[in-house]
């Protein structure tokens, strides 16, 4: 067995395997330290809650959208259920101060990029998020590979590619690897500062934002695959995740 973790099973590449022990809740992970089960420091008690409760209430409405849109995708759709937990607490009508709409918060240029004409309509929000996510991906260079990638995926779908890529060169700058995601994620909150932003090419950028925001999907992500066989299962939805 293995553990792809953002990755679906059939669509996963080998070189972003993990190994998985024999019991389905523990991972041993022995190929990448970052792909980990329960690290979810980004949490408290209270908000670990709130999650919990609302994959019981509101997850149901729309995991037919995730898995639908991730079926032929290298993504899974509980790394998407994350995602879209963290933009808009799997709310479809969602809409924020910088009119950024629906439950994957796709903004207006994005949804055109894409082909979204209805962005508060949960189908479309959802196949846009993950085809957006996806030229994310296929966009970052060759030499970011392994969960690094997906770390650096979530992190442009936040703050953008051009932010993100002025982080990695702070980076290496800076005698870190720009291609690992623990070294740029120490770097990506200097772009607040005008020291360090006023020599990038695309310039300021709340870049501890990102850090944060993938920190949280990550313990998002680690809670669903937690409960797939438990919470869930006694909350009579464990037909759900057979599908």
């Amino acid at each position: 067995m293995v553990c792809t973790f953002g990755f679906t099973g059939n669509n996963s590449f080998k070189a972003f395997e993990v190994p998985l022990s024999s019991s389905f809740y523990q991972c041993s992970v022995k190929k990448d330290l970052y792909l980990s089960l329960y690290e979810n420091k980004a949490l408290n008690k209270v908000e670990r809650n709130i999650f919990i409760k609302k994959m019981g209430v509101r997850l149901p409405k729309y995991i037919g959208f995730f898995k639908k849109h991730t079926r032929n995708s290298i993504f899974s759709w509980q790394l998407i259920a994350a995602l879209s937990y963290q933009e808009s607490h799997w709310n479809h009508k969602a809409v924020s101060k910088t009119k950024v709409k629906g439950l994957m918060m796709l903004t207006k240029n994005t949804a055109n990029y894409i082909g979204v004409k209805n962005r508060l309509d949960p189908n479309e929000s959802v196949y846009g998020g993950v085809k957006y996510l996806e030229n994310i991906f296929k966009r970052l260079p060759a030499s970011i590979v392994s969960s690094d990638r997906i770390w650096m995926t979530l992190a442009a779908y936040n703050v953008g590619l051009g932010h993100l890529e002025d982080a990695r060169i702070i980076t290496q700058r800076s005698g870190g690897n720009p291609n690992y995601w623990s070294d740029v994620k120490k770097y990506l909150p200097l772009l607040s500062k005008k020291k360090y932003y006023k020599n990038t090419k695309y310039g300021y950028a709340r870049g501890y934002e990102p850090v944060i925001y993938v920190e949280r999907i990550k313990a998002y992500l680690d809670i669903i695959y937690e409960n797939n066989n438990s919470y869930l299962a006694s909350l009579s939805l464990k037909k759900i995740f057979n599908n």
